[in-house]
């Protein structure tokens, strides 16, 4: 994948897809396996924002039967089995525990019911699935065995749990970037690092996109046929740009976080209920669940729900947002008993938000996505798309293409995404990837690390080693970071900064700081790479620590609770 701006300058597309998060990215696959040229513009990173703050969860829509909405858990449970069909290596089932309360909606009995509607909505979630990606039947489990299995967990009231499960991303970065890698695979042109600036317009049409690439200044000018705007929480500032060159960069979002923390025990996830309620649900079980995942080694909790008003680009996890989140998890499960020193990463994001709450300052977080056509606005080749989930990503692109295709006026194949293995993806077995470094000096931990982020890709790395032996040494402090992967992310997958090596092409730096060593190590070889002077190194690496420093001050966008009824 390269960064081709001549190409970029020049050529006419078909469609161009400005936002590089999943939506963007997975939007761009499914149109340029349909034969159409495709260009992305992305102002920061491939999923550096939004799509980075996932729970890691692929969500098979149980939560949905609160609603009473049977066709969103149908999509999402159709959604999951893709994912863990196509992507094993980066996608896997993960046991859940809900724990009953009393014998009402809470009760083992309405979770049984419920367990039951899950299994029977989703008869086909197995589909073609080998056994080790498959998704078990739900279950009720005993107060003694739900008492075990959560230590800790407050007695009073308690009568069982519902065991479910769904699916986990061991690497939620590497996911995303394998939906950039396969619509580059498929003759997609894709740049990061490249801000639209304005529209050229025609005849109540876009001709063209103007771009300024961050790093340079230069002015580009990327021409189309279509134009989607895929830029999450930018969405109205970009869609204003038809407008003003100067849009007003305020909005009203969702901001949830997620913290990374020591483990809490327990080998399942679990929920604990928090003091903020859904009232968009039908069938109201109390309070918002929180939910606490064992993930490689860690504890993920999330997600918190609060109003920030602001510019997006100002969104900033504050040392205050992760102590009140800590206070909250700590009344919910009193013996987590976690301190700040137990937190060892933290990530968040900005979602949509719907309605008002009559309450002064709070809003519901949207659960819906948004789909705007801007011919009404007198533009007929724009649409807007606002997503709210990870797991419909493909469905939503889907949905997208088949939207525009025909107005294209092109002959275009039938969507593809479907039936098509993602990056990385297309084997049975994870362990039969482990055989393609027998031959090198790789220790099992870096060969399986590299199976599950890389899937049947990691074939370029282990190439790199082979004409490189002194590359197969690791990271120091890192028992399965190879020196090639860093080398690889460079030359293979468009990392222009230190940031872009050590959050998102690999996993250095998604469990909390790797330490000093590593990142000394790393910065010198994307230096080498890159051909930066220790200047530039240096402020990419100050770059990085400032990103794993809680500042104390709130972001320049204001938060407040959001329908928090404690």
């Amino acid at each position: 994948m390269k960064r081709d701006l001549e190409r970029l300058n020049h050529e006419q597309f078909d469609v161009v897809v400005v936002g590089g998060g999943v939506y963007g990215l997975c939007t761009a696959w499914d149109a340029a396996l349909r034969g159409l040229r495709v260009a992305v513009v992305e102002q920061d990173d491939f999923g550096a924002k939004t799509s980075a703050a996932s729970l890691k969860l692929i969500h098979g829509g149980l939560r949905y039967l609160q609603h009473l909405d049977i066709s969103r858990m149908r999509v999402s449970i159709q959604e999951r089995r893709w994912m863990l069909r196509m992507a094993p290596h980066l996608v896997h089932p993960l046991e859940f525990i809900m724990p009953c309360f009393g014998h009402g909606i809470k009760g083992p009995e309405a979770m049984r019911a419920a367990l039951l509607a899950n299994d029977i909505i989703s008869w086909d979630r197995n589909r073609d699935l080998p056994p080790r990606q498959q998704v078990p039947r739900g279950r009720v489990i005993s107060r003694k065995e739900c008492l075990e299995r959560i230590p800790g967990l407050p007695a009073e009231g308690l009568t069982g749990g519902a065991v479910f499960y769904d699916a986990q991303m061991y690497n939620s970065e590497r996911l995303t970037l394998s939906f950039a890698l396969s619509a580059a695979q498929e003759g997609a042109a894709l740049a990061n690092y490249l801000e639209v600036t304005g529209f050229e317009r025609k005849s109540g049409r876009i001709i063209a996109a103007k771009v300024k690439d961050r790093f340079t200044g230069d002015d580009l000018r990327v021409a189309g046929r279509f134009f989607i705007n895929m830029t999450g929480p930018w969405t109205d500032i970009t869609s204003k740009l038809l407008e003003t060159p100067a849009p007003s960069r305020d909005v009203v979002r969702s901001k949830g976080i997620q913290l990374a923390t020591t483990p809490l025990g327990p080998a399942s996830a679990f929920a604990v209920e928090g003091r903020q309620t859904d009232e968009s649900s039908v069938l109201r079980r109390g309070g918002r669940n929180y939910f606490i995942t064992p993930w490689r080694g860690l504890s993920l909790i999330g997600t918190t729900d609060t109003i920030y008003r602001g510019n997006p680009g100002e969104f900033r996890i504050t040392r205050q947002d992760v102590l009140e989140f800590l206070k909250e998890i700590n009344t919910a499960y009193p013996p987590a008993k976690l301190s700040l020193h137990d937190v060892r990463y933290w990530f968040g994001g900005l979602r949509p938000v719907g309605e008002e709450r009559s309450a002064p300052g709070t809003v519901a977080a949207s659960h819906r996505y948004q789909i705007r056509d801007h011919q009404s606005d007198g533009v007929t080749n724009l649409i807007s798309v606002v997503g709210v989930k990870y797991t419909i990503c493909r469905h939503i692109a889907e949905k997208v293409v088949d939207q525009i295709a025909p107005r294209l006026n092109i002959s275009s194949r039938p969507g593809r995404t479907r039936q098509t293995p993602l990056w990385g993806g297309g084997f049975e077995q994870l362990e039969s990837l482990h055989a393609l470094a027998d031959d090198l000096a790789l220790p099992p931990d870096a060969v399986r690390n590299m199976a599950r982020n890389h899937g049947t890709s990691m074939r370029t790395i282990l190439e790199i080693i082979r004409k490189q032996p002194e590359l197969a040494r690791l990271l120091p402090g890192s028992r399965e970071i190879a020196t090639a992967e860093i080398v690889h992310a460079v030359q293979h997958e468009m990392a222009l900064t230190l940031s872009d090596v050590v959050l998102r092409r690999t996993d250095l730096g998604s469990r909390g700081h790797p330490g000093a060593s590593a990142l000394e190590e790393c910065s010198m070889l994307v230096a080498r790479e890159r051909g930066w002077n220790e200047t530039r190194r240096q402020n990419e690496l100050a770059v990085v620590e400032d990103f794993f420093s809680l500042t104390d001050s709130p972001s320049v966008g204001s938060t407040e609770g959001l329908s928090n009824t404690g």
